[in-house]
This record gives structure tokens, sequence and C-alpha cells, in this order.
């Protein structure tokens, strides 16, 4: 199965140094690169180019991918994939493509969907400038939305940042999104590599962590529900929230068929639900912005929803995710 990655972050966070630095690793082989450079001039693509090698590269050039060049997006990954099986090749391990900086992922996940018959497995990689956290300034709704897409968070620039920040954003990154690892790697050649290679792992919020003001994280535990009526109540939260429903993940047993069902969405692009045969307890993780557990309580009061806000993420036993260099 090829995977394919979407590497985000907000302008200036170090998205293109973390990609040339996987570059540069023999695991990068089998990969195709794809940049999307909202300029005129194709800096990244051509900073990338020094370091892919015989790499397959694309560029997507004049415009942010999220917004208006989806089709060229689609078109360009089934033709490095046609070229691919024409050479006679094995399928690519993986295919990277490195947004703008002002590019959000739920639309670009959503023109993903029509990729269904190559099978890919689609991830989010976020890049999160230690020196300069990215919720702290302007363009809050985009590096908000690229934060809690992210199943990997990648803390950059460490060398400019003091220990205590660092460790304060690593924090504040875990409380926004507990459906994330976190990579805080000193070394920038390992960090590239651990970044390509790790996969997603959902951490834990305790109750004491600080978060973001405008961020909310709740759990939605719901029982006695069936699958209808279950989606019903998702159709109505994607329609009060929109673009506020940043992330939503986790595991649900609807009452009127067997077995347990995968739920998830980033924005408001909903995957269809799946089998799953996990462990994981029950219960709906929401990264919500600008909306409290009250908004989303009264949402459809007779629906069987308990919201409970800041509680511990239901998908996975309460662990530490944080990846730390040993």
């Amino acid at each position: 199965m090829t995977d394919f990655i979407l590497l985000t972050g907000f302008l200036g966070s170090g998205k293109t140094t973390l990609l040339t630095g996987f570059l540069r690793h023999p695991e990068a082989a089998d990969t195709a690169v794809i940049v999307n450079e909202a300029g005129e001039i194709d800096i990244d693509g051509a900073i990338i180019a020094a370091d892919a090698g015989d790499l397959p590269m694309a560029m997507l050039a004049n415009g942010c991918v999220c917004c208006s060049i989806a089709n060229d997006l689609l078109y360009t990954i089934e033709a490095l994939v046609a070229a691919r099986a024409q050479a006679g090749l094995s399928p690519f391990r993986r295919i990277v493509l490195e947004t703008s900086g002002l590019a959000q992922p739920g639309p670009i996940i959503r023109s993903l969907g029509e990729l269904g018959p190559l099978g890919m497995r689609v991830s989010v990689i976020a890049t999160c400038d230690a020196a300069a956290p990215i919720l702290e300034k302007d363009g809050f709704e985009t590096a908000a939305a690229q934060v809690t897409a992210a199943g990997v968070l990648v803390l950059t620039k460490l060398d400019r940042a003091n220990q205590a920040d660092i460790a304060a954003l690593d924090t504040r990154l875990g409380a926004v999104n507990p459906l994330a690892a976190r990579l805080v790697e000193p070394d920038p050649a390992r960090r590239a590599l651990r970044a390509f290679t790790t996969e997603a792992a959902a951490g834990s919020l305790t109750d004491t962590a600080p978060g973001h003001p405008r961020i909310a994280v709740m759990t939605a535990r719901i029982e006695g529900a069936g699958i209808d009526a279950i989606l019903e109540w998702l159709e109505n939260l994607s329609g009060l929230a929109g673009d506020r429903l940043l992330r939503m993940k986790g595991v649900l047993q609807p009452a009127d068929i067997p077995g347990r069902l995968l739920f998830q969405a980033v924005g408001s692009t909903f995957d269809a639900p799946r089998r799953f045969t996990g462990t994981a307890e029950s219960g709906l993780v929401l990264i919500l912005r600008d909306l409290a557990a009250a908004d989303i309580a009264a949402l459809q009061p007779d629906f069987p929803a308990i919201i409970t806000a800041r509680a511990a993420t239901p998908f996975r036993p309460r662990r530490a995710a944080n990846l730390k260099a040993n």
C-alpha cells in the first residue's frame, strides 16, 4: 500500500527543511514528491529538487492546493502512479505532498477521495515552529486546522528555543490535539527520518493540561443509538460546526448492527465508517474551535450522547505518546 503523506505547517515552520532532510536518507527510496508553491516562483521546489536525486517530483504552482488546483493534484498523482507502473516498477512506498503554508488539510483530503481505487493510505504530518508558536499569531484558523488534522506533530527549530518554551509548546500541542504523536527530536537528521517513519498514535490529555482558549477537546459517549441515528447526529454536528469541527475520531457500537465502527473526520471531511476490531474504549474525541460542550449537548437534546469537555481520549488506553529523543 502506498502512503500518501500530506506535509503541512504554517508559513516558515520548516516543512521544506524537514522534507529535504528525509530525502537524504536511504529510507526515502521509492518516494515521490509533489510540491505546492503559492507564489509565482517555485523556490521550495528548487530546494527540494537539489536533494531529491532521481526521485520523481512534480510541481503545483500559482495557487493553494486546498482551494484552487485540486483537479491538478489528482491528475498529478494519477500520472505519477501510471508512469511508475509503465516503467515496470513496484508501487511507490510513499507520495509526499508538501503544501503551501496557507493550505488547510480538510479540502485537500476531501479531493483525495477520488483516489480510492488506488488504495492509498492518507496521513498528515504538521511542522510546528518551537521558536514562534503558530497558535499565538495571525493565521490562527489555518494553523489550528493544520495542527489538529495531523497524526504526527513535529517540533522544529529546537535550536532557536529554550527548553522551557519547547516543553510548554509540547504540552499545549498535546492538549490541542491528543490524537497525534508528537516528535521532539533535537537532531535534524533523526527528526526528518522519524517524522516520515512514525505511525500516528493517540496520546492522552490530562484535565490540567493547558490547551488554547479557542480550541476545545471533548469526548462524546454514545450508547443505545442505531447507525442511522448516529449518522444523523454526525450530520447535524457537521452542519452546526462547519469548519469549526477541526477533528473527530473514535469508536462506537451502534445498537442495531454487530461489531464496532471507527468514525473519523478532518474538518468537514468525514470518512465512511469502517469495522474496528481493536480494544479501544468506545467514544468519540471531538476537537472544535469556538464551540463549547454545551453547544454540542444542545445540538440534539434527545440523542443519547454524553458530552464531556477536556476528558482523556477514549480512543486508546491512557499512555504517553510523546516521542522524545532517547
